[in-house]
């Protein structure tokens, strides 16, 4: 998807009317920070994007049309190595740190076509601090299974409430299929947690080489102290277009943890055979999803009229 830089004043009011969508019930201005679709048949080394492999990993852009996605020019394919301690091999990550934004959207395309396992798939990481002395971030991980459970499924949304201080990892849990609901940690009762699935994504869900759509929503809860902050967090997953959490309501971070830092993609593997994983049509936004829009969108609102100014 290619994006405009610079629009006429009148572009650009037309383009955020016609990117308007309902979410949540109100009306809500979607505004794209990035898109990565590797149409040029390489990896981005630009605009706060860094793709990189060690240890054996390794990645790179297809350039086969049967294999990439809606045989585009151009797919990233990620090739783990076997591993029994586990490692980072492979990572694809956005640097956002300096826009200072707690609310933020992700959606992209996958596939594994072979071997199954797991990965941290896609992570949200908030930028480092420092509180009495500790150090530590908000995190929160949309994984792909790698306990032995089912491995390459995707079963939970972990996180860290902020209960134990300003480092936070996967202490607290959302599971899809909507069990121990207390897990979320301490906004339990008070969280909003929706499972319509009330399943997992299973691995089998892999099979036949396809395409698999992807959609996250990630707001950290607000406040800057104990005395403020609030149990205002969300989380949200889809995928091809099955809505396998919408959560309200909750902590995940620490009063002190600052904005987000980066959006990771690939990440962390352990436990595993070789195997590889795909990715494509990347795009990240605020005020919700730009598919929505796209696909199916409502109504806008009146737009003003325009003097054309001569």
């Amino acid at each position: 998807m290619k994006l405009l830089t610079k629009r006429h004043p009148v572009a650009t009011l037309l383009f955020t009317a016609t990117t308007m969508l309902a979410a949540h019930n109100c009306w809500s201005a979607v505004t794209v920070i990035s898109t990565v679709d590797f149409e040029d048949g390489a990896l981005p080394t630009t605009n706060n994007w860094q793709f990189g492999s060690q240890q054996g990993g390794v990645m790179a852009v297809s350039k086969d049309p049967t294999q990439n996605h809606n045989g585009s020019r151009g797919s990233v394919v990620g090739k783990y190595p076997a591993s029994a301690a586990g490692g980072m091999y492979l990572w694809g990550a956005y640097d956002m740190a300096s826009m200072n934004l707690s609310d933020v959207y992700v959606e992209w395309w996958a596939k594994m076509p072979a071997q199954k396992h797991g990965l941290k798939f896609m992570k949200i990481f908030g930028q480092e601090t420092i509180y009495n002395n500790l150090h530590g971030s908000a995190n929160t991980t949309f994984g792909l299974d790698y306990t032995g459970g089912d491995n390459g499924s995707i079963y939970a949304v972990s996180f860290g409430d902020g209960a134990t201080g300003p480092s936070n990892d996967t202490q607290n849990v959302i599971l899809f299929s909507g069990a121990n609901k207390n897990w979320v940690g301490r906004s339990y009762p008070v969280a909003t947690i929706d499972t319509p699935q009330n399943a997992s994504w299973a691995s089998k869900n892999w099979d036949n080489n396809t395409w698999h759509h992807f959609r996250a929503h990630v707001k950290f809860n607000s406040g800057t102290t104990a005395a403020t902050e609030k149990p205002d967090g969300e989380y949200y997953m889809e995928i091809d277009g099955k809505v396998y959490a919408d959560v309200k309501g909750i902590f995940n971070r620490h009063f002190s943890n600052l904005p987000l830092s980066k959006i990771v993609f690939f990440d962390w593997v352990q436990g595993n055979p070789a195997f590889e994983v795909w990715y494509d049509d990347i795009t990240i936004s605020t005020g919700g999803f730009v598919g929505a829009a796209a696909v199916n969108p409502p109504k806008p609102p009146s737009l003003p009229k325009i003097n054309n100014p001569k």
